[in-house]
């Protein structure tokens, strides 16, 4: 583990990264907060601090639905002029200060951010949030721009994030000029009805994230957080961070990851990439229509979206699916759920395999590529699908390589057993680039497909196979 300041210091002495180390060290220094585990923070690009400095917190009390909530605004020290603002709602009993790394993060790159924490009172705390954020923004108008908005929040504060979009952008007119979603490990929209779905304001750029240890909340329940949003799939995505062991420490990808501070969590490396890079780019789509930022944060599995250093690529996907036979300790079908009668309607397929190799654009030296994947828990076989790349970079829908009916003993696998690891016996042209997703199937379902991955097969490659 390393300071901030320790690292700033060892990347001064680096000559590879002397500047932007030197840049890195200062930036860290104002905000002076320690940064946890071996992999070092992003120092360029999404993610990476900005050269904003963070003023002192602001804070009123303001009493709403019969509770007393509790406003904090964070805003960079010489703001003149409005500013893009992130509306954040905490988890349950979780202090604003739990996530004081987050809105700091905002800051440094020109945001600002307001939290409120509401009381845990189900039946108004979409109410409380509503009003408060209103309250803040009619408070601070030479600081927040309800112009541009987004909308981010953990567990049970993200879960009506929805709702709470619909009140702000379609009843008050908020985020003309852009707004987005960035729910992580959401819980229950008490406050969403049909109408209010079939109203949604389009505009809404929408990321929902989970992780992959969270036994917390049934991810049917984060599913329906996303499915029923009606947006289109090329601007929203389902994430899913995973967890790493590196140098005898764990980077947990559990229910807490985007809490950051106060004893509620840690700022490492999962935070940089997972959640600080992707709200970042999030944000520059929303506001700018910046198509680099939206390869990062909505890009259908581009490798800048996946990305995540020397932790595992994370997962995305436009069609989640629960996983079969796992248990939560808050199941979608809770009592106080809304909406637990849709429960069922997620559980007719299996969900999307995850794909090791080849995922991101490599170059492969054999005709006659291997393919590697996680298991599918209750698949009893899966569709290998093969297609060539157009120009523009879509799959050739008139040429396929396509291999059915692929068991788990002829690919090594089982359930959570060893990586499903399947060599192609036919052939490929040289010289072409290829794009390739699977299926898992059982007798009762048939599930959803990959996300894609890429490579290209070399021109002048060590060849076997006689073509020379």
């Amino acid at each position: 583990m390393f300071t901030s300041l320790s690292y700033g210091l060892n990347a001064l002495l680096s000559p590879r990264y002397l500047l932007p180390g030197l840049l890195f060290a200062l930036v860290e220094l104002l905000h002076a907060a320690p940064h946890q585990g071996p992999v070092p923070p992003l120092i360029s690009g999404y993610g990476s601090w900005g050269s904003e400095v963070v003023a002192p917190p602001m804070s009123f009390d303001f009493t709403t639905q019969g509770h007393v909530n509790r406003v904090y605004l964070y805003h960079p020290e010489n703001q003149t002029v409005p500013a893009p603002t992130v509306f954040f709602a905490p988890g349950w009993n979780v202090p604003c200060q739990g996530y004081v790394e987050l809105f700091r993060f905002l800051v440094s790159k020109g945001h600002v951010a307001v939290c409120d924490e509401y009381n845990t009172d189900i039946a108004v705390i979409g109410a409380q949030l509503r009003d408060a954020f209103m309250e803040a923004s009619s408070r601070y108008p030479a600081l927040i721009d309800t112009r541009r908005i987004g909308l981010a929040g953990h567990s049970s504060g993200a879960g009506l994030l929805g709702s709470l979009a619909y009140e702000l952008v379609r009843n008050q007119g908020w985020g003309g000029n852009g707004a987005f979603i960035f729910s992580s490990a959401p819980w229950i929209d008490f406050d969403m009805t049909d109408a209010k779905l079939a109203d949604f304001p389009q505009q809404v750029k929408l990321i929902v994230q989970t992780y992959e240890e969270d036994a917390s909340t049934d991810i049917r329940t984060y599913i329906q957080q996303f499915e029923p949003i009606p947006v289109p799939d090329s601007e929203k995505e389902f994430i899913m961070l995973r967890p790493e062991r590196l140098q005898a420490y764990d980077y947990a990808a559990d229910h807490r990851v985007i809490a950051t501070g106060d004893g509620y969590g840690v700022h490492d490396a999962m935070d940089d990439f997972g959640v600080f890079r992707l709200l970042d780019a999030l944000a520059d789509y929303s506001f700018t229509g910046s198509p680099a930022a939206w390869r990062v944060a909505l890009g259908n599995g581009a490798d800048e979206q996946i990305e995540m250093g020397a932790l595992p690529d994370l997962v995305s996907t436009d069609d989640p699916r629960p996983i079969p036979g796992k248990v939560y300790d808050y199941p979608c079908d809770y009592s106080g759920n809304p909406r637990r009668a849709s429960c069922a309607d997620f559980d007719d397929e299996l969900p999307g395999a995850v794909l090791w190799q080849p995922v991101k654009q490599i170059v492969i030296n054999t005709p006659n590529p291997l393919f590697v994947w996680e298991p599918v828990i209750s698949a009893e076989s899966y569709f290998l699908q093969i297609r060539p790349l157009l120009d523009n970079g879509e799959p050739d829908l008139n040429t396929s390589y396509a291999m059915g009916g692929i068991t788990p003993g002829e690919a090594g696998c089982g359930d959570e057993v060893a990586l499903c690891q399947y060599p192609l016996a036919q052939a490929l042209p040289r010289g072409s680039r290829y794009a390739w997703w699977i299926r898992a199937d059982s007798v009762q379902r048939q599930g959803v497909w990959s996300r894609r991955g890429a490579f290209t097969l070399s021109q002048a490659a060590l060849f076997t196979d006689g073509f020379e």
